[in-house]
Protein backbone atom coordinates (compact mmCIF):
# COMPACT_ATOMS: atom_id res chain seq x y z
CA UNK A 1 0.00 0.00 0.00
CA UNK A 2 2.86 2.36 0.84
CA UNK A 3 4.53 1.61 -2.50
CA UNK A 4 1.29 2.43 -4.35
CA UNK A 5 0.95 5.68 -2.40
CA UNK A 6 4.51 6.63 -3.35
CA UNK A 7 3.75 6.09 -7.02
CA UNK A 8 0.70 8.33 -6.72
CA UNK A 9 2.81 11.06 -5.14
CA UNK A 10 5.38 10.86 -7.91
CA UNK A 11 2.60 10.93 -10.51
CA UNK A 12 1.02 13.95 -8.84
CA UNK A 13 4.36 15.77 -8.82
CA UNK A 14 4.83 15.02 -12.51
CA UNK A 15 1.41 16.44 -13.30
CA UNK A 16 2.21 19.55 -11.27
CA UNK A 17 5.46 20.00 -13.22
CA UNK A 18 3.59 19.64 -16.52
CA UNK A 19 1.02 22.20 -15.47
CA UNK A 20 3.78 24.71 -14.74
CA UNK A 21 5.21 24.26 -18.26
CA UNK A 22 2.72 26.61 -19.82
CA UNK A 23 2.39 27.61 -23.44
CA UNK A 24 3.74 31.15 -23.67
CA UNK A 25 3.73 31.73 -27.42
CA UNK A 26 2.60 30.14 -30.65
CA UNK A 27 3.80 30.45 -34.24
CA UNK A 28 1.22 28.94 -36.56
CA UNK A 29 0.70 25.43 -35.21
CA UNK A 30 3.96 25.36 -33.22
CA UNK A 31 3.75 26.01 -29.49
CA UNK A 32 6.58 27.54 -27.49
CA UNK A 33 6.59 26.59 -23.82
CA UNK A 34 8.09 28.28 -20.80
CA UNK A 35 10.60 25.43 -20.48
CA UNK A 36 11.80 26.05 -24.06
CA UNK A 37 13.10 29.46 -22.99
CA UNK A 38 14.14 28.65 -19.43
CA UNK A 39 16.20 25.69 -20.67
CA UNK A 40 18.44 28.15 -22.53
CA UNK A 41 19.80 29.23 -19.14
CA UNK A 42 21.46 27.47 -16.21
CA UNK A 43 19.08 29.05 -13.71
CA UNK A 44 15.49 30.27 -13.84
CA UNK A 45 15.20 33.66 -15.51
CA UNK A 46 12.90 36.51 -14.53
CA UNK A 47 10.35 37.61 -17.10
CA UNK A 48 12.23 40.71 -18.20
CA UNK A 49 13.56 42.26 -21.43
CA UNK A 50 16.30 39.62 -21.73
CA UNK A 51 13.71 36.86 -21.42
CA UNK A 52 11.51 38.52 -24.05
CA UNK A 53 14.56 38.87 -26.33
CA UNK A 54 15.16 35.12 -26.06
CA UNK A 55 11.47 34.43 -26.68
CA UNK A 56 11.48 36.77 -29.69
CA UNK A 57 14.50 34.96 -31.12
CA UNK A 58 12.69 31.64 -30.78
CA UNK A 59 9.57 33.10 -32.43
CA UNK A 60 11.64 34.44 -35.32
CA UNK A 61 13.33 31.06 -35.70
CA UNK A 62 10.02 29.19 -35.87
CA UNK A 63 8.53 31.70 -38.33
CA UNK A 64 11.61 31.44 -40.55
CA UNK A 65 11.60 27.65 -40.42
CA UNK A 66 7.98 27.57 -41.59
CA UNK A 67 8.65 30.11 -44.35
CA UNK A 68 11.73 28.18 -45.53
CA UNK A 69 9.53 25.20 -46.30
CA UNK A 70 6.67 27.27 -47.68
CA UNK A 71 8.85 29.41 -49.96
CA UNK A 72 11.46 26.90 -51.09
CA UNK A 73 10.18 23.43 -50.22
CA UNK A 74 13.19 22.64 -48.02
CA UNK A 75 13.84 22.38 -44.28
CA UNK A 76 16.85 22.76 -42.01
CA UNK A 77 19.33 19.93 -42.57
CA UNK A 78 19.95 18.07 -39.31
CA UNK A 79 23.43 17.16 -40.52
CA UNK A 80 24.21 20.88 -40.79
CA UNK A 81 22.91 21.43 -37.25
CA UNK A 82 25.07 18.58 -35.96
CA UNK A 83 28.11 19.95 -37.79
CA UNK A 84 27.68 23.40 -36.25
CA UNK A 85 27.11 21.90 -32.82
CA UNK A 86 30.30 19.85 -33.08
CA UNK A 87 32.17 22.97 -34.13
CA UNK A 88 30.76 25.00 -31.22
CA UNK A 89 31.46 22.23 -28.69
CA UNK A 90 35.02 21.88 -29.95
CA UNK A 91 35.58 25.62 -29.60
CA UNK A 92 34.25 25.59 -26.04
CA UNK A 93 36.42 22.61 -25.16
CA UNK A 94 39.47 24.28 -26.69
CA UNK A 95 39.04 27.58 -24.84
CA UNK A 96 37.67 26.15 -21.61
CA UNK A 97 34.90 28.74 -21.66
CA UNK A 98 31.47 28.15 -20.20
CA UNK A 99 28.55 28.47 -22.63
CA UNK A 100 27.81 31.86 -21.08
CA UNK A 101 31.39 33.04 -21.70
CA UNK A 102 31.47 31.63 -25.22
CA UNK A 103 28.17 33.21 -26.23
CA UNK A 104 28.52 36.40 -24.22
CA UNK A 105 25.08 35.77 -22.70
CA UNK A 106 24.76 35.70 -18.92
CA UNK A 107 23.66 32.31 -17.50
CA UNK A 108 23.55 30.70 -20.98
CA UNK A 109 23.38 26.91 -20.91
CA UNK A 110 24.51 24.28 -23.39
CA UNK A 111 20.93 24.25 -24.61
CA UNK A 112 21.48 27.78 -25.91
CA UNK A 113 24.57 26.54 -27.76
CA UNK A 114 22.44 23.78 -29.31
CA UNK A 115 19.79 26.32 -30.27
CA UNK A 116 22.40 28.55 -31.88
CA UNK A 117 23.55 25.58 -33.96
CA UNK A 118 19.98 25.33 -35.26
CA UNK A 119 19.92 29.08 -35.95
CA UNK A 120 23.20 28.92 -37.87
CA UNK A 121 22.00 25.98 -39.96
CA UNK A 122 18.71 27.76 -40.69
CA UNK A 123 20.58 30.92 -41.70
CA UNK A 124 22.73 28.95 -44.12
CA UNK A 125 19.72 27.17 -45.61
CA UNK A 126 17.89 30.45 -46.20
CA UNK A 127 20.88 32.18 -47.78
CA UNK A 128 21.53 29.18 -50.05
CA UNK A 129 17.99 29.49 -51.40
CA UNK A 130 17.90 33.27 -51.60
CA UNK A 131 21.24 33.40 -53.42
CA UNK A 132 19.83 31.57 -56.45
CA UNK A 133 16.28 32.95 -56.41
CA UNK A 134 15.58 34.54 -59.83
CA UNK A 135 14.71 37.94 -58.34
CA UNK A 136 17.95 37.93 -56.35
CA UNK A 137 20.07 37.05 -59.37
CA UNK A 138 18.38 39.74 -61.48
CA UNK A 139 19.00 42.37 -58.78
CA UNK A 140 22.64 41.38 -58.37
CA UNK A 141 23.41 41.59 -62.07
CA UNK A 142 21.66 44.96 -62.22
CA UNK A 143 24.29 46.19 -59.72
CA UNK A 144 27.63 44.75 -60.94
CA UNK A 145 29.62 46.12 -57.97
CA UNK A 146 28.00 43.48 -55.78
CA UNK A 147 29.65 40.62 -57.69
CA UNK A 148 32.71 42.19 -59.36
CA UNK A 149 36.04 41.40 -57.74
CA UNK A 150 38.59 44.22 -57.83
CA UNK A 151 42.28 43.98 -56.96
CA UNK A 152 43.16 47.44 -55.73
CA UNK A 153 45.77 49.48 -53.87
CA UNK A 154 45.23 52.94 -52.47
CA UNK A 155 46.75 55.87 -50.65
CA UNK A 156 44.53 57.60 -48.10
CA UNK A 157 45.13 61.21 -47.05
CA UNK A 158 43.12 63.77 -45.13
CA UNK A 159 42.63 66.61 -47.65
CA UNK A 160 42.15 67.14 -51.39
CA UNK A 161 45.34 69.21 -51.43
CA UNK A 162 47.38 66.35 -49.98
CA UNK A 163 45.83 63.98 -52.52
CA UNK A 164 46.89 66.24 -55.42
CA UNK A 165 50.43 66.43 -54.04
CA UNK A 166 50.61 62.65 -53.81
CA UNK A 167 49.15 62.30 -57.31
CA UNK A 168 51.89 64.59 -58.67
CA UNK A 169 54.57 62.48 -56.98
CA UNK A 170 53.17 59.32 -58.56
CA UNK A 171 52.93 61.01 -61.98
CA UNK A 172 56.61 61.93 -61.63
CA UNK A 173 57.44 58.25 -61.32
CA UNK A 174 57.74 57.66 -57.58
CA UNK A 175 56.97 54.12 -56.40
CA UNK A 176 53.35 53.70 -55.25
CA UNK A 177 54.16 51.40 -52.31
CA UNK A 178 56.93 53.69 -51.09
CA UNK A 179 54.71 56.78 -51.17
CA UNK A 180 51.90 54.85 -49.48
CA UNK A 181 54.25 53.81 -46.70
CA UNK A 182 55.26 57.41 -46.15
CA UNK A 183 51.93 59.25 -46.22
CA UNK A 184 48.90 56.92 -46.25
CA UNK A 185 46.59 57.07 -43.25
CA UNK A 186 45.65 53.43 -43.86
CA UNK A 187 48.49 51.78 -41.98
CA UNK A 188 46.85 48.34 -42.20
CA UNK A 189 47.37 48.10 -45.97
CA UNK A 190 51.06 47.44 -46.47
CA UNK A 191 52.27 49.50 -49.42
CA UNK A 192 48.65 50.52 -49.88
CA UNK A 193 47.68 47.04 -51.12
CA UNK A 194 44.09 46.09 -50.24
CA UNK A 195 44.24 42.79 -52.12
CA UNK A 196 41.27 41.46 -54.06
CA UNK A 197 37.69 41.79 -52.83
CA UNK A 198 34.18 42.44 -54.09
CA UNK A 199 33.77 46.09 -55.00
CA UNK A 200 30.45 46.06 -53.18
CA UNK A 201 32.20 45.31 -49.91
CA UNK A 202 33.74 48.79 -49.93
CA UNK A 203 31.90 52.01 -49.09
CA UNK A 204 29.83 53.24 -52.03
CA UNK A 205 32.13 56.02 -53.26
CA UNK A 206 35.20 53.78 -53.19
CA UNK A 207 33.28 50.96 -54.91
CA UNK A 208 32.15 53.30 -57.68
CA UNK A 209 35.70 54.53 -58.17
CA UNK A 210 37.10 51.00 -58.30
CA UNK A 211 34.48 50.02 -60.88
CA UNK A 212 35.16 53.05 -63.08
CA UNK A 213 38.96 53.30 -62.86
CA UNK A 214 41.09 52.55 -65.89
CA UNK A 215 43.16 49.48 -65.08
CA UNK A 216 46.72 50.11 -63.85
CA UNK A 217 46.33 53.88 -63.82
CA UNK A 218 46.07 56.20 -60.80
CA UNK A 219 42.45 57.25 -60.21
CA UNK A 220 41.05 59.86 -57.90
CA UNK A 221 41.11 61.52 -55.56
CA UNK A 222 37.90 59.89 -54.33
CA UNK A 223 36.32 61.26 -51.17
CA UNK A 224 34.77 58.87 -48.64
CA UNK A 225 33.97 59.11 -44.95
CA UNK A 226 37.58 58.07 -44.27
CA UNK A 227 39.28 60.79 -46.28
CA UNK A 228 40.60 61.16 -49.84
CA UNK A 229 41.84 58.15 -51.80
CA UNK A 230 44.09 57.68 -54.79
CA UNK A 231 43.72 54.16 -56.11
CA UNK A 232 45.06 51.80 -58.73
CA UNK A 233 42.99 48.82 -59.88
CA UNK A 234 45.11 46.05 -61.36
CA UNK A 235 42.33 43.52 -62.02
CA UNK A 236 38.55 43.64 -62.28
CA UNK A 237 36.59 40.43 -62.83
CA UNK A 238 32.83 40.08 -63.24
CA UNK A 239 31.41 36.54 -63.46
CA UNK A 240 28.79 35.55 -66.00
CA UNK A 241 25.36 34.51 -64.80
CA UNK A 242 26.25 30.87 -65.37
CA UNK A 243 29.46 31.27 -63.37
CA UNK A 244 27.55 32.92 -60.56
CA UNK A 245 24.89 30.19 -60.44
CA UNK A 246 27.59 27.52 -60.32
CA UNK A 247 29.00 28.92 -57.06
CA UNK A 248 26.80 31.76 -55.76
CA UNK A 249 28.02 31.68 -52.17
CA UNK A 250 31.60 32.15 -53.35
CA UNK A 251 30.60 35.33 -55.17
CA UNK A 252 27.74 36.88 -53.19
CA UNK A 253 29.05 39.59 -50.90
CA UNK A 254 28.58 39.21 -47.15
CA UNK A 255 26.83 42.60 -47.06
CA UNK A 256 24.32 41.63 -49.76
CA UNK A 257 23.71 38.23 -48.12
CA UNK A 258 22.99 39.95 -44.81
CA UNK A 259 20.52 42.34 -46.44
CA UNK A 260 18.75 39.50 -48.25
CA UNK A 261 18.48 37.49 -45.03
CA UNK A 262 17.18 40.41 -42.98
CA UNK A 263 14.55 41.40 -45.56
CA UNK A 264 13.36 37.81 -46.00
CA UNK A 265 13.09 37.17 -42.25
CA UNK A 266 11.22 40.42 -41.71
CA UNK A 267 8.68 39.34 -44.34
CA UNK A 268 8.45 35.82 -42.89
CA UNK A 269 7.69 37.16 -39.41
CA UNK A 270 5.21 39.69 -40.79
CA UNK A 271 3.26 36.94 -42.55
CA UNK A 272 3.32 34.46 -39.66
CA UNK A 273 0.39 33.85 -37.30
CA UNK A 274 1.98 34.71 -33.95
CA UNK A 275 0.48 34.79 -30.47
CA UNK A 276 2.17 35.64 -27.15
CA UNK A 277 0.60 34.98 -23.75
CA UNK A 278 -0.46 38.20 -22.07
CA UNK A 279 1.64 37.60 -18.95
CA UNK A 280 4.82 37.53 -21.05
CA UNK A 281 4.20 40.52 -23.28
CA UNK A 282 2.18 41.76 -26.22
CA UNK A 283 2.93 40.84 -29.83
CA UNK A 284 2.69 44.01 -31.92
CA UNK A 285 3.32 42.50 -35.34
CA UNK A 286 7.10 42.51 -35.26
CA UNK A 287 8.26 42.65 -31.62
CA UNK A 288 7.24 41.71 -28.10
CA UNK A 289 6.28 44.69 -25.99
CA UNK A 290 6.43 44.26 -22.20
CA UNK A 291 3.11 44.04 -20.37
CA UNK A 292 1.99 47.63 -19.95
CA UNK A 293 2.58 48.85 -23.51
CA UNK A 294 6.17 50.15 -23.62
CA UNK A 295 8.24 49.16 -26.63
CA UNK A 296 10.82 46.39 -26.59
CA UNK A 297 13.35 44.67 -28.84
CA UNK A 298 13.14 44.42 -32.61
CA UNK A 299 12.80 41.41 -34.87
CA UNK A 300 16.06 42.28 -36.64
CA UNK A 301 17.83 42.63 -33.30
CA UNK A 302 16.69 39.20 -32.18
CA UNK A 303 17.86 37.53 -35.34
CA UNK A 304 21.16 39.35 -35.35
CA UNK A 305 21.81 38.55 -31.69
CA UNK A 306 21.29 34.86 -32.13
CA UNK A 307 23.30 34.63 -35.33
CA UNK A 308 26.13 36.61 -33.79
CA UNK A 309 26.12 34.37 -30.76
CA UNK A 310 26.47 31.34 -32.97
CA UNK A 311 29.42 32.92 -34.75
CA UNK A 312 31.02 33.98 -31.47
CA UNK A 313 31.04 30.42 -30.21
CA UNK A 314 33.23 29.32 -33.09
CA UNK A 315 35.62 32.16 -32.54
CA UNK A 316 34.80 33.47 -36.03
Amino acid sequence: MRRFATVLVVFALALAACSRDEEIARVGGTSIYLSDIQSLYVREQPIDDAFRQALLTRIVFEAAAVALTADFGVSVDQAAVDAYLSQFEAAIARTGDTPAEALGVEDASMEMVRFDARVAALRDAVIEQLAVAPETVDAIFADPATLTEVCVKHILVATPEEAETVKARLAAGEDFATVAGEVSLDTNAEGGDLGCALAGDYVDEFAEGAMAATLNEVAGPIETEFGHHLLVVSERTTPTRLEYLAAPLDILSAARASILLREWITAAVGEADIWVAEAYGAWNGSTIDPPGGSTSTSTTGATTTSTTAATTTTGG
